[in-house]
């Protein structure tokens, strides 16, 4: 049985539909991430589970409870903003603390002392929102959502605000504790990458419909649809009949056809054995080198498109810009649109 039900959910603003006949389902203890750019109805989705919006039609079970009508307070949900949200006048303990005292929770202070320790907090207790890093407010406010012991946890992007080192970092105290807490998690965000690590599964979401849902691995390497190739993972995505002349090939039927940049390969120009029995050839000409990291980003321009290809890089293995090279695209690695 689901742990949380989204049942058909709409809502709109002045004639503008905002979630458009949404369900999912999650399981309990997963973790899940609502994936989108802006606009595409995400956050809304949240604050409708939060009950911070009220759907028009549909139902928002948890646990096999109807909350559609409950207010937030009922809900047994926990939520981290974007903002942090932190009482500046409180210190650290006080603010952890703050939902317990509202409520006249038994334990506060062994309760808090734990979830202090937890969100590695320890000797912070006394320090007042001005004092900290972003990341320390950011697992105050995490702290305070979870000390409350709410059945679903809903993260509202709550690490865009922070450099990408301690991101990355938050990203996997973030994940631990969630797995040691066994909580269900919702999570927001327009970052691929970011989603692509920290999720159970994505619900790819796009004016205000769910694209496709899926592990991960099954969204980067078998995306539903050309709106969800392009939004993961840099594909290389071009019309069917446009890349059927540039191979000249009448093989691949459909409307698009899409291709990961790790997969194709680059020869010379001048190289006389090319595999074209597996491979699509295409003539081409290196525009632009990029190296992120240890990947190299060839932007490889052809009669009528452009082919971005990564390569892990290894000294001295490298085509110059203006190098005149064959494109080599596995025919198994095409993915049919």
């Amino acid at each position: 049985m689901s742990f949380v039900t989204i049942d058909q959910v709409k809502k709109g603003y002045d004639n503008q539909v905002v979630l458009n006949n949404i369900s999912l389902t999650l399981q309990k203890g997963e973790f899940v991430t609502l994936l989108g750019q802006s606009g595409c109805g995400k956050s809304t989705l949240l604050r409708s589970i939060a009950g911070l919006e009220d759907v028009d039609v549909g139902k928002i079970l948890i646990d096999g409870k109807d909350i559609t009508n409950l207010s937030p307070r009922q809900r047994e949900v926990g939520m981290v903003f974007q903002s942090y949200a932190l009482f500046p006048n409180m210190t650290v303990f006080d603010n952890i603390a703050y939902g317990l005292k509202m409520k006249k929770a038994k334990d506060i202070n062994a309760k808090v002392k734990k979830m202090i320790e937890m969100v590695d907090l320890n000797g912070k207790e006394k320090s007042y929102p001005h004092q900290l890093s972003g990341g320390q407010q950011q697992r105050v406010a995490l702290a305070r959502a979870l000390v409350m012991e709410p059945k679903v946890l809903l993260l509202d992007e709550p690490l865009s605000a922070l450099d990408a080192k301690i991101r990355k970092s938050l990203q996997k105290e973030l994940k631990r504790i969630q797995k040691e807490l066994d909580i269900t998690t919702i999570f927001v965000t327009h970052d691929q990458e970011e989603a692509m690590t920290m999720s159970d599964r994505i619900f790819v979401m796009n004016k205000g419909n769910v694209e496709q849902s899926g592990t991960p691995s099954e969204i980067y390497t078998t995306p539903a649809n050309t709106f969800v190739a392009k939004f993961i993972g840099n594909y290389n995505v071009y019309n069917i009949e446009v890349f059927n002349k540039l191979v000249r090939s009448t093989e691949l039927k459909g409307n698009d056809v899409a291709v990961r940049p790790e997969v194709i390969k680059l020869v010379s120009a001048g190289e006389e054995s090319i595999d074209l029995k597996d491979n699509f050839g295409i003539k081409g000409i290196v525009k632009d080198v990029t190296m992120t990291g240890n990947v190299l980003r060839y932007e490889v321009e052809t009669e009528e498109e452009v082919f971005h290809v990564d390569y892990l890089h290894h000294r001295g293995e490298m085509f110059e810009q203006g190098a005149f090279v064959h494109i080599l695209v596995p025919k198994k690695e095409c993915i049919i649109l």
